[in-house]
């Protein structure tokens, strides 16, 4: 015999059919079951049975119990429902003999195997028992059975995703991936899913596409608010540290040269579209390409586009700022040349926090060679001002950079880490990485040069003469650069559209992965 109430609420017998009980019994049956070994009171159970108790609701209770006794019974001898005290009653069947004791039994199997590091043999014991969990338990449609129909609903949650987590560290996580994947796009707020989902793709060999689910768990819960747990913060660690190093040998620099000096520039990918990437900040070449996360979405970019990547004069290995030239000239010259060298008419700039106005300032000297803009977390001017409300004051803006490149107290200066990027400023490995960059990159000087010119220029009269289509990108919550600024450029600029996506970073390459999706499909599609 085997009482079965996850799902339609029944007795099998051992041989032959099964007795027909009414509605109210199958209740009755599903509330004892869940509830076993306990016992449940006749008031508890007129309770769960009606919002409403009727007057003949105990006799009722008592005449469904006697027709239960009698299925029990002829199914199996010793099978019961018991009276227990006064006033109570329980199921008297061996827990191997309900469904519910049965997935409990297979529960605490795999939980054995586990330990003992047989994820395979959990995982089977585990499908054995989500086959038994056919659907909700059979309770009552009351307010009061109501909780306990949740609470069996987070059980089979559990289940699931205990089944798919030994999966997932067995010898072929492949073959969660399309459950996780449903679950995750069904519920995108179930962070321990996510983690699951990020494990398997990563086990099953897939960094990148571990990178990007990561990315998507995190924009789906900062979107309504909720910080990304240690758990999910130490998977998408995990990935990163196991991502094999790029070999030196692919990193490949060049140099575009003409009588005013020398660019340094590397080509990460050929065939199709150039699109010629400007970092943000000091980020160089060599750094770009040794850092996980920013790596990862150059290859999501190199998959559609001949991406080209240059160091900016004064940083990496480019020739040092001119004295006496305004470093933005340089700048925009930087593009002009490496262009030249490449004998390229026309390309594709993206780019992304201060290197907006690079982009923004080649565009309006050198239309005829822009074929389209992607602005990521960019402005006009970074300050408020006369008419211009978006922003820092222009006195907060100069400590940030004061205490940034030059802290009086080192041990309280402002953590640009978690100014940039807070979706990894708990990441040790990004954290070393970006400490790393910035000794290497550029002296202090240079450092100075480069937030002056970030926070200290304004191209609001330059915007009427960028005539290239522009995809604004911003998050929606981005830390250090106010959503103000990208509604003022899709506004002011003759041919800009503007997206808003979920995250927190100003860096185009970690948070949200949905910047890049947008990105690609304007390069796909065409502006």
């Amino acid at each position: 015999m085997v009482v079965r109430v996850l799902g339609t609420a029944r007795v099998e017998p051992a041989e032959g059919p099964a007795p027909r009980l009414e509605r109210k019994a199958r209740e009755l049956l599903g509330i004892l079951t869940v509830r076993s070994p306990g016992a449940v009171a006749v008031a508890e159970l007129a309770r769960l049975l009606w919002d409403d108790p009727p007057p003949s609701a105990v006799k009722t209770i008592r005449a469904h119990l006697s027709r239960l006794r009698a299925a029990l019974r002829a199914a199996e001898p010793g099978a019961d429902v018991e009276r227990v005290g006064r006033d109570a009653y329980r199921l008297a069947a061996d827990p191997g003999r309900t469904d519910v004791g049965l997935v409990a039994a297979a529960r605490a199997r795999a939980r054995r195997l586990l330990a003992d590091g047989r994820p395979d043999d959990a995982a089977a014991e585990l499908a054995e028992a989500r086959g038994l969990w056919r659907a909700d338990p059979e309770l009552p449609d009351t307010v009061a059975a109501e909780a306990l129909r949740q609470g069996w609903r987070r059980e089979r949650r559990l289940l699931v995703q205990e089944h798919l987590g030994c999966l997932a560290a067995g010898g072929d996580p492949g073959v969660a991936l399309g459950e996780l994947e449903q679950l995750t796009a069904a519920d995108p707020l179930d962070e321990p899913l996510w983690v699951l989902y990020v494990r398997a793709l990563h086990r099953a060999g897939r960094p990148t596409e571990a990178l990007r689910a990561a990315a998507a768990a995190r924009a789906a819960l900062v979107e309504v608010g909720l910080d990304p747990s240690p758990a999910l913060r130490d998977v998408q660690a995990e990935v990163l540290r196991a991502a094999p190093p790029r070999p030196a040998a692919a990193v490949r620099i060049r140099y575009a040269a003409d009588h005013d000096g020398s660019t340094a520039y590397t080509r990460v990918s050929d065939g199709g579209r150039l699109l010629l990437v400007l970092n943000p900040a000091m980020i160089t070449i060599d750094g770009l390409l040794d850092g996980a996360h920013a790596r990862t979405a150059l290859t999501a970019l190199a998959e559609h586009a001949a991406v080209v990547c240059l160091d900016r004069r004064g940083i990496g290995l480019s020739d040092p700022l001119a004295a006496g030239r305004p470093p933005l000239d340089q700048w925009v010259d930087d593009v002009r040349r490496v262009l030249d060298a490449l004998a390229a008419d026309r390309a594709d700039l993206f780019a992304n926090f201060d290197t907006g106005l690079v982009a923004l300032e080649f565009a309006a000297r050198h239309p005829e060679r822009v074929r389209s803009l992607v602005l990521a977390q960019c402005y006009p001017r970074y300050t408020r001002g006369d008419g211009y409300p978006y922003g820092l004051d222009r006195g907060t803006t100069d400590t940030l950079i004061r205490d940034t490149v030059s802290p009086a107290d080192p041990e309280h200066g402002v953590d640009s880490v978690a100014q940039a990027a807070p979706s990894v400023a708990a990441d040790e490995e990004f954290r070393r990485w970006w400490n790393r960059l910035g000794r290497r990159a550029a002296g202090p000087a240079v450092a100075l040069a480069v937030r002056a010119v970030a926070t200290g220029t304004d191209l609001r009269h330059r915007l009427p003469a960028v005539g290239a289509p522009t995809l604004v990108l911003h998050r929606r919550n981005c830390l250090n650069v106010d959503v103000g600024h990208a509604s003022y450029l899709a506004a002011h600029l003759p041919h800009a559209r503007l997206r808003t996506t979920p995250g927190t970073d100003a860096l185009w390459f970690t948070d949200s992965a949905e910047l890049l999706r947008h990105t690609i499909e304007f390069l796909r599609t065409g502006p």
